[in-house]
């Protein structure tokens, strides 16, 4: 519930954010948003592979090793909240430059993706904030004797985390730009 709703704040939060902009900045934000599309629209925003498939693991591989520490009962929530507020923010910037019709490149260039990379982060969060609680628990003293064995962690949960990440990643590389392509077409 404590993940659950972190994420839920840094997403209400990235909202509020996406529509404070006014202004000088909420003029570049749309010239950049609108060259962006233009561009995608040509076909030229698609990057190398490796560049997208260490953008998608990294996040989880950062939720693994806060797991795998005291530190992750502090670090999880906050790191939670950071990924709802990028999420909501970037899907309300274009919701706010394009009116409804930017649901359509926000729902292809950040919805689509976390349809896989949000499941792994929740897999990976709540099995590592327990975790972590536990050692933050042993390392108070209320937690009673001896370390957690390395067993105790699920590693077909890692490997199925790091299998949605790498999906994740591999659906951002080949499939978003082509969708991202014909979404231009359809918005500008």
């Amino acid at each position: 519930m404590l993940l659950s709703g972190c994420f839920l704040l840094g997403g209400i939060i990235g909202c509020l954010f996406s529509a404070l902009s006014d202004g000088q900045g909420a003029q570049e934000l749309s010239a950049y948003l609108e060259d962006y599309l233009l561009l995608a629209g040509e076909g030229g925003v698609s990057g190398g592979l490796w560049p997208v498939l260490w953008e998608r693991v990294k996040v989880l591989l950062a939720a693994l090793i806060l797991g795998a520490t005291a530190f992750g009962a502090v670090g999880l929530p906050i790191l939670m909240g950071v990924q709802g507020f990028f999420l909501s923010f970037s899907v309300g910037c274009f919701c706010r430059v394009f009116g409804s019709a930017g649901l359509l490149p926000a729902f292809v260039l950040f919805a689509l993706p976390a349809l896989l990379w949000t499941p792994a982060l929740f897999i990976a969060g709540v099995q590592g904030f327990v975790y972590a609680r536990m050692l933050l628990n042993r390392g108070l003293g209320s937690g009673g004797r001896g370390g957690l064995p390395l067993d105790s962690i699920p590693w077909r949960r890692v490997c199925l985390c790091l299998g949605l990440a790498l999906g994740s990643g591999c659906l951002d590389w080949w499939v978003v730009p082509v969708l991202l392509e014909a979404c231009a077409r359809v918005v500008l």
